[in-house]
């Protein structure tokens, strides 16, 4: 709802003021002008008195912001304002928006909309969206000047509306994104598989000299009261469970404080469901910080990876620290079926065994790989990339010494992880997509 709020000089009445003061203050060395200055002020007084009338008899605007229902990263949007004078006498108009910094560079601003009586105008401006998520609108602030345009009223609406910004599938949501050879893969070009040396079950034949005594069936050897061996087949469908860290760390920024570490996780996250999906595979979703945010169960249809985007596009870092307990009691209980766990996250390494500890129990029922997603600090440490000022500096050299004694604890970390059966990458967050992909992939094909 839009109301009237209070009454504000406009430029006019600021110039006549000066005016009467510069006139008042000759009639110091003019006596003579001090009637003029007398009949200029009452006139003046009786003006405003006039024009602040008007304005408060007028019948208030109204004003109404209309935006898309789903906006994009990096897409243009149309905003609408419709403008609608109810009252009965023409009104002249300066509106400006209150927009987030990220849609569009400054706010809007329409100078001297002129509006009938009855009638009503589409004001409109473009957005390009930058960051995910909701983002909230400030108000809309029309300024209604007066008839003698000595006062302006202000009419404020629209505050507190906010707007959903989706990631931008477009990037990579698309098969010219993989290389022909994990394309095929993708769409379920699968390699043959030996027969028996898999994991779903598929029949049952006498033992020969040779078999596995480990796949010797003995309730089927007890009713037939010879050997049988239960034969096995590579599974036709897999299951791939993502796992998105939204905790503290995830909310760092990458380079121009336009993307964050969950930005680049959220991304990486949507292109793996998509190639899950398109190969036939389940994929579902978990969400956690020191809690379990959100849980999507596996399903191998494609509208899945809808269900992705609308899960993911409002995540947002919370200041708190990871619980990968909470992650591995969730999985350990929903998942019984061993699946392809993919964490997607940031840890501290001030506290190891928080991540080893359940990681590792993690892997002893699904096969996890962990995505690391490196600070790129860390990138400083390569020595291509020191410059000799920040390496001469006695700033540059504490920092360097830190990073260093950090890297060295982080290497440590993951190989803990590796030699308890978690696989791992530790990658800069920017280049995680493709990796990520490549990874996953060959662990699909792999042997279990």
């Amino acid at each position: 709802m839009s109301g009237w709020n209070s009454l504000s000089p406009g430029s006019r009445l600021l110039w006549a003021v000066v005016g009467w003061v510069f006139v008042a203050a000759a009639s110091v060395v003019f006596p003579l002008l001090d009637g003029v200055v007398v009949a200029a002020g009452w006139a003046l007084a009786v003006a405003v008195l006039v024009d602040a009338g008007w304005l408060l008899s007028a019948t208030p605007l109204a004003l109404v912001r209309r935006a898309p229902e789903r906006l994009a990263i990096g897409s243009q949007a149309v905003i609408e304002i419709d403008v609608e004078n109810r009252g009965r006498r023409r009104v002249f108009v300066e509106l400006v928006d209150e927009v987030p910094r990220d849609l569009v560079a400054r706010d809007p601003r329409f100078d001297e909309v002129v509006l009938a009586a009855g009638e009503t105008q589409v004001l409109r401006y473009r957005v390009v969206p930058q960051l995910r998520g909701d983002r909230g609108f400030g108000p809309m602030a029309a300024l209604c000047r007066s008839r003698l345009a000595l006062l302006r009223r202000r009419v404020l609406a629209g505050q507190g509306q906010s707007v959903r910004v989706y990631p931008d599938t477009r990037r990579f949501l698309v098969p010219e994104a993989l290389s022909p050879k994990k394309l095929l893969a993708s769409l379920g070009v699968k390699p043959t598989r030996p027969r028996g040396e898999g994991s779903d079950f598929e029949s049952l034949r006498d033992y020969v000299p040779g078999d596995d005594t480990r796949r010797i069936d003995w309730r089927a050897t007890a009713r037939r009261g010879r050997l049988v061996t239960r034969l096995h087949q590579h599974e036709r469908n897999h299951t791939l469970m993502i796992a998105v860290d939204a905790s503290r760390l995830m909310g760092g920024w990458l380079g121009s404080r336009e993307r964050t570490k969950l930005d680049a996780a959220i991304d990486a996250a949507l292109v793996l469901a998509w190639s899950a999906l398109h190969a036939g595979d389940r994929a579902g979703l978990v969400v956690f910080d020191r809690e379990r945010r959100a849980f999507l169960e596996p399903r191998a249809r494609r509208a899945q990876l809808g269900a992705f985007v609308e899960l993911l596009a409002p995540v947002d870092s919370r200041l708190v620290e990871a619980d990968y307990g909470v992650l591995a009691r969730t999985l350990l209980r929903r998942r019984q079926r061993r699946s392809l766990v993919v964490i997607l996250s940031d840890f501290a390494e001030s506290d190891v065994g928080a991540l080893v500890t359940p990681l590792a129990l993690l892997a002893r029922r699904h096969r996890v790989l962990l995505v690391a997603l490196r600070d790129p600090r860390f990138e400083s440490l390569d020595p291509r990339r020191r410059s000799r000022a920040s390496a001469a500096s006695r700033g540059g050299l504490y920092q360097q010494i830190v990073l260093d004694d950090l890297l060295v604890e982080r290497e440590e970390t993951l190989a803990r992880l590796r030699r308890q059966g978690v696989q791992t990458l530790d990658l800069v967050s920017e280049e995680i997509t493709g990796l990520v992909l490549n990874r996953y992939l060959e662990m699909r094909y792999s042997h279990s």
